[in-house]
């Protein structure tokens, strides 16, 4: 069992490595004919050395993450912790909590090493970081509270609910996992003030285009936010926030320094399409579907004592049980999610198609090539990986549609 494990992790590992392999191939593909105005020549030899400079990095980061979850589970660490842990605490919670919070504080220190050299080298090498030590620290404790409070709870709920209910603990879970996912929707905007500051746009030509724009389009609009987003990096962003009364628009202050005006318009319009067509929700029953069968997997994989006992577990453990069955089910999902990804893109084609139609076609197409070359988009990703992992058209899909459009 140990090695059917730690087997599934490489091969996933070495899927994801063969994906970047396959980009990486794809590097010298000749540029579609209608995005070669994106980049200038020195621009795109510069956009080439950030992907590959990225490239070697992901690969690297990802070694590293193989190596020590692996040697985690070779050498039975997460047993050994919770022993110790029986040693200082008598609740299984805080047992529990213990094996995985030594680990997570080393998974913590790696992993923000890299993030911090990908961060102050990387990024900032290429122009794209804007982000102080102080920010950068502040923003990693920040995240560390809240996926602290987030799977601790999750964690602390489902060891009581498979106290109280056996394996009943599965199909009640499913419901819980869901009522989070829809409401991180209603509560994701709070969450990102954590982190950036939002600002009401000042009156002007600009705001009074937003404003007509969701009067033309019959989405009504309380609020308009700037968000500092040059406090962390120059790439740019937009999005809507809110349901029925409560609908903001938040645009990045970079996205205002970049795009004209009419590009800006174009830009909410496909956000608004989104909104108004119920993409989301169109979504949400794959991404549930998913959710589903991994619990399903979970429930027929979850109490099989061999598997805690392959690791040095003298019983059952509740915390790692689930962990080896996500670790199982992962390369499942890889492919489950496909599906979602595909009406995802079609989600896009047709909120461009709708941005384009209340923004105008040129607008639309002129915004797409800036973040494009603002945000170093890939011309050229590999068709496979564009289909099984993009949840996005490419740049050059996209505007192939628009110009279709266009023609009719």
């Amino acid at each position: 069992m140990k090695l059917l494990v730690i087997l599934i992790i490489v091969v996933s590992s070495c899927f994801g490595f063969f994906l970047k392999y396959l980009n990486y191939r794809n590097r010298n593909k000749a540029i579609p004919e209608n995005v070669k105005d994106i980049f200038e020549p020195e621009t795109y030899q510069k956009r080439y050395e950030y992907e590959m400079e990225n490239t070697r990095f992901g690969v690297i980061n990802g070694l590293c993450g193989l190596v020590i979850m692996s040697l985690y589970l070779i050498f039975n660490i997460h047993a050994y912790l919770f022993d110790y842990g029986c040693q200082i605490f008598t609740s299984i919670y805080f047992q529990t909590f213990f094996m995985f919070g030594v680990l997570m504080i080393i998974d913590l220190v790696i992993d923000t090493s890299f993030e911090a050299y990908d961060t102050f080298k990387i990024e900032a090498k290429y122009g794209f970081n804007k982000s102080t030590p102080a920010t950068f620290i502040g923003d990693t404790i920040k995240e560390l509270l809240i996926n602290i409070i987030i799977k601790a709870g999750l964690l602390a709920l489902f060891i009581w609910l498979f106290d109280k209910l056996g394996n009943g603990v599965f199909p009640v879970f499913v419901g819980v996992v869901i009522f989070f996912i829809l409401l991180v929707q209603f509560i994701g905007v709070f969450i990102m003030k954590l982190f950036n500051k939002f600002t009401p746009m000042e009156e002007g030509s600009l705001k009074d285009k937003i404003i007509d724009l969701t009067e033309k389009t019959n989405y009504p609009v309380k609020r308009v936010f700037v968000v500092d987003g040059s406090k962390r990096s120059s790439k740019l962003g937009a999005f809507f926030s809110g349901f029925g009364k409560n609908k903001t628009i938040a645009l990045t202050d970079t996205l205002i320094e970049k795009l004209s005006e009419n590009e800006i318009i174009s830009v909410l319009a496909h956000e608004i399409a989104h909104a108004k067509k119920n993409h989301l929700w169109k979504s949400m029953p794959l991404n549930f579907i998913v959710i589903i069968l991994g619990f399903i997997f979970s429930y027929f994989v979850f109490n099989q004592f061999e598997v805690s006992q392959a690791f040095g577990f003298s019983q059952l453990n509740v915390g790692f049980a689930l962990m080896i069955c996500g670790i199982l089910f992962y390369p499942i999902s890889i492919f489950l999610t496909i599906p979602a990804n595909i009406l995802s893109r079609k989600h896009e084609y047709e909120a461009d198609s709708f941005g384009a139609k209340y923004g105008g076609k040129e607008h639309k197409i002129s915004a797409l090539k800036k973040v494009a070359k603002e945000n170093y988009a890939n011309l050229t990703p590999h068709p496979f990986v564009v289909k099984i992992t993009y949840s996005h058209p490419t740049i050059s899909q996209r505007i192939e549609a628009i110009e279709r459009m266009r023609s009719k």
